[in-house]
């Protein structure tokens, strides 16, 4: 089941939701934060983790993740 980002045209506010079916052509995807159903799917990039022989954990990723652009925040460890 895939994960997709969103922005609200409405608030501004950047979201994640778990799509399932055919929920977005519906027009069922709202805001979490204003409800609106204003909403604009985001490009994302792939994002996994992996251990090392080390036993340390890197990202799989090609840069930042959503939130954040310096790709060395909590989320993207």
């Amino acid at each position: 089941m895939p994960i997709f980002e969103y922005l609200c045209l409405k608030c501004q506010n950047e979201f994640e939701t778990l799509v399932l079916n055919s929920k977005s052509e519906e027009g069922g995807i709202t805001c979490p934060k204003c409800k609106s159903n204003q909403v604009q799917k985001l490009l994302s990039g792939f994002h996994g983790r992996s251990k090392s022989g080390g036993g340390e954990t890197r990202s799989l990723s090609s840069g930042g993740c959503s939130s954040c652009s310096s790709g060395n925040c909590a989320h993207c460890k």
